[in-house]
């Protein structure tokens, strides 16, 4: 396993379990469908290394897997939002992040992810 991957994991696994958790409900469930996703990841990363944010790319593999099992767990914002738009608020108020811990996890400078936060939050007003 390269170090560089070593590292991302090290710096993003723990979050990525949390948020996962949340949507799908089961903790278990998360840490299978995290380690699928990190395998992947790990399958294409140099691939992964080479684009413009990596970050971003493992965080929309993983939320489309995601999306995909959640059924209906906290389902309210995304059926309403964009999966993105939803994840910051999640990511915000769900799981307490700073902003910028949560645009480092997606992938997104802060600016962009508080642009996102302030359109979602004028949707349920």
């Amino acid at each position: 396993m390269p170090l560089t991957f070593a590292a991302f994991c090290a710096h993003k696994q723990g979050l990525y379990q949390r948020y996962v958790t949340l949507r799908v409900g089961s903790p278990a469930r998360a840490c299978r469908l995290v380690q699928v996703t990190l395998g992947d990841l790990a399958m294409n990363w140099h691939e992964v290394l080479s684009s413009s944010s990596p970050a971003a790319e493992s965080w929309q593999l993983l939320t489309a897997r995601v999306a995909e099992a959640a059924g209906r767990t906290l389902r309210a914002p995304y059926d309403v939002l964009s999966r993105q738009d939803a994840d910051v608020l999640v990511l915000r108020y769900r799981m307490g992040l700073p902003l910028g811990v949560a645009a480092d996890l997606m992938g997104l400078d802060e600016s962009t992810l508080t642009c996102r936060l302030h359109a979602a939050l004028r949707t349920f007003r």
